[in-house]
């Protein structure tokens, strides 16, 4: 009897401790804990520094105080590549819980980190280290792709902004490599995460917070705790917030039974725009126009609906950069020629080429702030 006892005791610890390593092992292919050990030990920096490395991580001199930052951030980025190399990142973010209440610290601290690969990875094409330096802006591109997973639009957004400076630091430097070094970059490149779309992510995000904000609503135990809910999702910018407040609500029927009534009619949006998303940019922005004409009326749609066609132009000009750079990959590997076989995927037709006395320039037709898109490959000088 004793000896069958301490078997089953045995057995279930065993069992326990196998299960313990089970969950430690799949906590451990979660990038995002990797990646809050590199924020955590990134280096402090003043307001000034911070606005400087975002505006001129490609630009600055590569002087005595650049390369210090770099290595001040030498572990934090070690940390960011070794999450690049997980398959997995959960932010764990509690929409349903935490709605519009939620902080996402993780998304500016991921874009001042790739800011810090961006300019650590010219500092090593200076140096003719190449390997090194698509080591980093490979892996702060996966950076990229991984924080537009925590289901929101702004972590898109920025993931968005974080490919693009990423993009352009990689492109500085792809006249020093050889050609299998750029068929190996252009592999890494496909293989990156796919990364979230608006799409997705106004289908959990957003509409998890109306859900969030009409349970809110319904537990506003009287007018006064109504109010203070409804000034949350008024314009901060107003003098007065709370009257704000009392304004929306009395455009609802002045009860939190019209807020709900008007909740409910938005629902159906959210489904809706996420396919609409998926249309061609000139197609969506007829769609979403008709979709907010019908809405007109509905101060609920107005408060909480995003403006989707800004995020639908972000998501076009993300799709010419990326083209962008894998027509410029195919120009170093077989010539000016490869253009013809990398069409702009917004506009049509090829992009246009234009020859530089350190390398060469690509330039869609899609406009940005009635700009076109360009991609410089090298420099412009040499």
């Amino acid at each position: 009897m004793l000896r069958a006892l301490c078997l089953s005791m045995t057995l279930v610890v065993f069992s326990l401790g196998s299960a313990l390593a089970d969950n430690a092992a799949v906590l451990g292919q979660n990038a995002a804990l990797v990646y809050w050990q590199a924020f955590a030990t990134s280096p402090t920096l003043t307001h000034d520094e911070q606005s400087r490395l975002g505006s001129q991580c490609l630009t600055m001199p590569l002087d005595t105080q650049a390369r210090e930052i770099v290595n001040k951030a030498a572990y934090s980025l070690t940390m960011m590549r070794r999450g690049a190399a997980l398959p997995r990142c959960d932010w764990a973010i509690n929409w349903d819980e935490d709605g519009i209440d939620a902080l996402l610290p993780h998304v500016s601290a991921a874009r001042t980190l790739s800011c810090l690969a961006c300019l650590r990875a010219r500092i090593h094409f200076d140096e003719g280290r190449g390997e090194e330096a698509t080591n980093d802006v490979v892996a702060a591109m996966a950076l990229g792709r991984h924080v537009s997973l925590d289901g929101s639009l702004i972590a898109v957004l920025v993931g968005y902004s974080i490919e693009h400076r990423t993009s352009e630091a990689l492109a500085l430097g792809l006249p020093k490599l050889d050609s299998e070094a750029i068929k190996d970059l252009k592999r890494r490149l496909d293989a990156l995460p796919a990364g979230q779309s608006p799409a997705a992510a106004l289908r959990t995000c957003e509409e998890k917070t109306l859900d969030w904000w009409v349970r809110k609503v319904v537990q506003a135990k009287d007018e006064a705790s109504l109010l203070d809910l409804l000034t949350q999702v008024s314009d901060e910018r107003v003098r007065d917030p709370r009257a704000k407040g009392r304004e929306f609500l009395e455009a609802c029927g002045g009860d939190a039974k019209g807020v709900l009534k008007f909740a409910q009619e938005t629902r159906p949006c959210y489904e809706l725009m996420a396919k609409d998303l998926e249309l061609p940019l000139d197609q969506f922005e007829k769609e979403f126009e008709r979709e907010m004409t019908k809405r007109a009326g509905n101060p609920v749609f107005k408060a909480f609906f995003p403006p989707l066609v800004k995020v639908r132009r972000t998501q076009a000009r993300a799709d010419v950069r990326r083209a962008l750079l894998t027509a410029a990959l195919a120009v170093q590997l077989e010539g000016r020629d490869a253009l013809k076989n990398h069409p702009d995927p917004v506009v049509g037709g090829p992009f246009e080429y234009v020859t530089l006395a350190g390398g060469f320039e690509l330039r869609s037709n899609f406009k940005d702030d009635d700009q076109p898109l360009t991609l410089t490959v090298g420099l412009r000088g040499k």
